[in-house]
């Protein structure tokens, strides 16, 4: 107790003096233990590719093991930008690709990346869809399992993802119910990564049915950083589920001038309300985050 009021006298001290303090996560957190750099071990690096309007996100652990979460629209989004970007940062081989759902902007790329660099784990629900660039997913992964082995995982709530033993990798959701449903949106894959005493909840296209499931079942929403659902539709980002989340950072991928109106007006006055920094990839372009396991960093490409 006498160091933490020591900490906030020196705090308000240095506030009122007008320095400028750079405060990641204090070490005064309550049933956190401070890590040690050996546990940390170096950065993880998460990216919202530029894209449009579209979701990819790239996942770079501490050990360089790399994860890909959703590939965009199309092949040229595959060859232009997502296979150049996991090369350039040393993906010669994707340890976990997630597809969070079926609509063609999240899977559209992904039969490039499989046909182009080798992939150890294939994470997706197996929800019924009959577009031909899922069909083309499915070929591929099946493809895959020949040439090199892959593994499919069901993406369900409580999947076991094999990743970077220092991030710890959470299915949150949906169920095998949402999945049955016809309803692409309330049945993505919800992950949340952890490392260190960060957090970094990345949502699909979850709109609030799926958030008021994964609320009512008590999932530990909790992060620092939140990719927004469905790139900013009003159908998700709900008050409560902000409650529940607590972001500081939310990262949009959207498509600039798209014909959606993506992200919405209500989400970005949500956000707002909640006091959540936002950072859009169509003004900003490819973003990342770069999370040492105390703290983070955001760094644009624009």
């Amino acid at each position: 107790m006498r160091k933490s009021l020591i900490w906030l006298m020196v705090l308000v001290v240095l506030l009122t003096a007008g320095c400028e303090i750079r405060v990641s996560l204090p070490d005064l957190v309550i049933g956190l233990p401070s890590p040690t750099v050996g546990e940390l071990g170096g950065d993880m690096r998460v990216a919202a590719l530029d894209i449009g309007q579209g979701d990819s996100i790239v996942v770079i652990a501490p050990d360089g093991e790399c994860m890909l979460v959703d590939g965009g629209n199309s092949a040229k989004d595959g060859n232009e930008v997502i296979v150049p970007y996991l090369r350039d940062h040393g993906c010669e081989r994707l340890n976990v690709m997630v597809l969070t759902h079926p609509d063609a902007d999240h899977v559209g790329g992904l039969p490039t990346v499989l046909r182009s660099i080798p992939v150890d784990v294939v994470v997706f629900t197996g929800q019924v869809h009959t577009t031909q660039i899922y069909a083309e997913f499915l070929r591929e992964v099946k493809n895959a399992r020949k040439k090199y082995g892959t593994r499919v995982i069901k993406g369900l709530v409580g999947a076991e993802v094999p990743f970077d033993p220092a991030v710890k990798v959470e299915v949150l959701a949906p169920d095998a119910k949402a999945v049955e449903r016809d309803d692409m949106n309330n049945a993505s894959v919800v992950i949340k990564l952890t490392y260190g005493r960060v957090s970094v909840l990345l949502t699909g296209d979850a709109e609030k049915e799926e958030e008021e499931w994964m609320i009512d079942r008590g999932a530990d929403l909790h992060a620092q950083i939140l990719k927004v659902s469905h790139h900013g539709s009003r159908g998700g980002s709900s008050d409560p589920f902000l409650e529940a989340v607590g972001a500081e950072v939310a990262l949009i991928s959207c498509g600039a001038g798209n014909r959606y109106g993506h992200p919405h007006a209500e989400v970005l006055e949500r956000l707002a309300r909640h006091g959540v920094k936002v950072y859009r990839t169509d003004r900003q372009g490819t973003i990342e985050v770069i999370i040492d396991g105390r703290g983070y960093k955001v760094e644009t490409a624009k």
